[in-house]
């Protein structure tokens, strides 16, 4: 679930991909961290992290860093359906995926997301809401979650038992 966010994210914060759709303008910011509260996926309540924090900064950065090496044309396409101030519909289709996302603004810092997507994975559905929350701080990783979460304690269990730093590193990073 949080490679789709971060796709997603990805896909419509930089100009080089598609468009960026008019529901971002005036937005307190299309930099900076963002706080993600998942209000259902798959149709129900999700027992994926309910809340979590995400830094379009290195979101960006790490985009930037990955088309530099690629060759050829991306195996994507997008398009936007629908491109007012207060709502947008994006479709994208990657590798035999189609995603369709809904985005509508619900005030100057926060959208509400609404993403169902086909695919030989089967369908999935997801709602969300996006509320910008200002700069990312200073060291800040990608994805953070809820430090006081039960997927923070999963996760700093599972990272006290792996030999590898570097994994062990980011696990930790996360709930931070």
């Amino acid at each position: 679930m949080k490679l789709v966010l971060m796709t997603f994210l990805a896909t419509v914060a930089f100009a080089d991909t598609p468009p960026v759709p008019k529901v971002f303008k005036g937005l307190s910011g299309q930099k900076g961290q963002y706080q993600v509260d998942i209000l259902e996926s798959g149709g129900k309540s999700s027992n994926a992290p309910q809340k979590m924090t995400i830094c379009t900064d290195n979101l960006m950065s790490q985009s930037q860093a990955k088309g530099k090496g690629r060759s050829g044309s991306s195996s994507c396409t997008h398009t936007i359906h629908k491109d007012t101030a207060d709502e947008a519909i994006v479709e994208t289709t990657c590798d035999g995926r189609t995603s369709k996302v809904t985005m509508k603004r619900e005030s100057a810092k926060s959208l509400l997301m609404s993403m169902e997507s086909t695919g030989a994975k089967g369908p999935q559905t997801m709602k969300m809401r996006y509320t910008h929350l200002g700069a990312c701080r200073e060291g800040q990783g990608t994805v953070s979650l809820d430090p006081n979460s039960d997927q923070c304690r999963q996760m700093r269990e599972a990272a006290a038992k792996m030999k590898d730093p570097e994994t062990r590193k980011r696990l930790e990073a996360m709930c931070r």
